[in-house]
């Protein structure tokens, strides 16, 4: 994209124009280490995490995404959008997963898609 002549270069429009990058999925990443737990020779997350290089109480951060309710793991799989994408980082999945039920997940799941849709300030902030 190219800046129009009269346009002043400020910091916000050059954030708009400045293409995004998809950061990892965390959902991805914890059916990743679902897939190694299951793996012949695999018997404990502690072996997950060395063949991960991370902790084993990392990996089972990371496992705990997938107890989020299935429609909401559909939806995170499904986004296209980079910035939206990048909105639904762990920390804020990882707050869901404390509902076991998942009406309660959906409602919160609810809450952050309004959040991302209105502008949520720290989410724009966060971006430069």
């Amino acid at each position: 994209m190219s800046l129009e002549t009269d346009e002043r270069l400020t910091k916000a429009l050059i954030r708009q124009r400045t293409p995004v990058e998809r950061k990892r999925n965390p959902l991805a990443e914890a059916m990743k280490c679902a897939e190694l737990l299951e793996e012949p020779g695999i018997v404990s997350k502690a072996q997950v995490a060395a063949r991960l290089g991370v902790s084993r109480p990392r990996v089972c951060q990371m496992l705990n995404l997938l107890e989020l309710a299935p429609s909401i793991k559909k939806y995170l799989l499904s986004i296209i959008d980079a910035r939206e994408h990048n909105y639904f980082t762990e920390r804020k999945l990882r707050e869901l997963t404390r509902f076991r039920d998942s009406d309660a997940q959906l409602h919160m799941f609810r809450e952050l898609i309004q959040k991302f849709h209105s502008g949520d300030r720290f989410f724009q902030e966060s971006q430069v």
